[in-house]
């Protein structure tokens, strides 16, 4: 794992800082003037890369929209937080290969700037809940046992009116989470995949059955948990394999403890087949039938998407049928045509998703303590809220939603 760990002179008095200074056991450290270690660090190579941490200030925007909001996509509104850039896990489809400029891991240590940031933007729109996660360019707790960055972060979340916080792993990593005051108002989430694909493709991550061990452990302690069956990968024994993790993820957390489960299949740019494939030359994504989409992205044609999302979506239909508390069900960048021929009806606007989002979790989780939403409050908002960025009209009219259907909880991808 790491190996080296530095440390900028602005940051060096952070809690982040001194907790990792604190959990660093066999870790060498090296505190460093501020801004004069990236131009070295961007000539490692990305498997060296890897083994290095940077502690340093953000300078930007810590508050982003998803990457999700397109115009080619019904899109659920979620806000991402960028807390720390890098992963030394090694899954062969992760699209950070393409993404990052620098190999190394960086740990934004200015925790108190991203929480004002969160704080003035959320007081902007009281009555909406936003629903933030910090897993976009890392993982949200690979790195936690170090900078025990979630014990500043969830009680922080818990004593904001309006905000839920999604933490997405591929780790184990719980313990920093089990005796925190969080009320509900974080959400522990794992990607997962049927166990076959793990071993082949998600290499350095813990196996599933560590990962729904920890799920069950955060849901013991009273946390929701998200499940993100994502990316889908086909393969052989695909059927069975999804089947069979559908049992085996409601299985570990119970129905009414699930938040919501999201599906998406494996996408990533043309121009990263080449650095997939040096660099992990055993994988057998090279040999999926992949077309360029509308989007750019390389992904299953579309009647494979259809059929793999279909067949996971029945099944999770049939396991939640008799249960009285249901998760969202949703895809993840997906256009509107796909969402119709998976779900049988036409896809939500994006402010129409985002609503049921928070509908489903203020009835389920939030009780009194987070505002009732009401659909008005969020057809205004379909793009990213910021300080001094007004958010923009979802790109798919409400008029294009069966409103009664909706409201009686038969939209496609969102159970109630």
């Amino acid at each position: 794992m790491l190996e080296k760990i530095l440390i900028e002179a602005d940051v060096a008095s952070t809690p982040i800082a001194e907790a990792v200074r604190r959990n660093a056991k066999d870790i060498e450290i090296l505190d460093v003037p501020t801004g004069t270690a990236e131009e070295s660090l961007r000539r490692l190579g990305l498997t060296a890369g890897k083994r290095v941490l940077l502690l340093k200030r953000f300078q930007g925007r810590f508050f982003k929209q998803c990457q999700g909001l397109k115009k080619e996509y019904s899109c659920c509104n979620l806000h991402t937080l960028a807390e720390a850039n890098g992963c030394t896990m090694e899954c062969t489809y992760c699209i950070l290969q393409y993404y990052m400029t620098s190999p190394h891991l960086s740990v934004f240590a200015n925790l108190s700037d991203l929480q004002g940031e969160i704080e003035r933007v959320i007081h902007t729109q009281p009555s909406r809940i936003f629903r933030i996660g910090t897993g976009e360019l890392s993982d949200s707790l690979l790195l936690d046992p170090l900078t025990e960055s979630t014990r500043h972060m969830v009680p922080f979340f818990r004593r904001l009116p309006n905000a839920v916080l999604e933490l997405k792993t591929k780790t184990d990593s719980v313990s920093n989470l089990l005796d925190l005051d969080h009320g509900q108002r974080t959400v522990v989430s794992w990607s997962v995949n049927p166990a076959e694909v793990g071993a082949r493709e998600e290499l350095k991550t813990a196996p599933i059955v560590r990962r729904l061990a920890a799920a069950r452990r955060v849901a013991g302690a009273g946390y929701p948990v998200g499940f993100h069956i994502d990316p889908m990968i086909h393969h052989a024994n695909w059927r069975d394999g999804y089947a069979e993790l559908l049992d085996k993820l409601l299985d570990a957390v119970e129905p009414r403890q699930v938040a919501w489960i999201s599906l998406g299949t494996l996408r990533f740019p043309p121009e990263m087949k080449g650095t997939m494939e040096a660099r992990f030359p055993r994988s057998e994504l090279r040999y999926g039938e992949l077309v360029r989409g509308d989007d750019g992205k390389m992904h299953y044609l579309r009647p494979m998407r259809i059929e793999m999302y279909r067949h996971v979506v029945d099944g999770l239909l049939r396991r939640l049928e008799h249960e009285s508390s249901k998760p969202v069900i949703y895809l993840c960048m997906e256009p509107p045509d796909v969402w119709k021929r998976v779900f049988d009806l036409p896809a939500p606007s994006n402010a129409a998703l985002e609503h049921h989002f928070a509908e489903n979790y203020w009835r389920r989780f939030g009780g009194g303590s987070l505002p009732e939403p009401k659909l008005s409050d969020y057809e205004g908002f379909g793009g990213c809220a910021t300080e001094r960025e007004p958010a923009q009209p979802s790109f798919v009219p409400i008029s294009a939603v069966s409103e009664a259907r909706f409201a009686a909880g038969a939209s496609p991808g969102v159970s109630t």
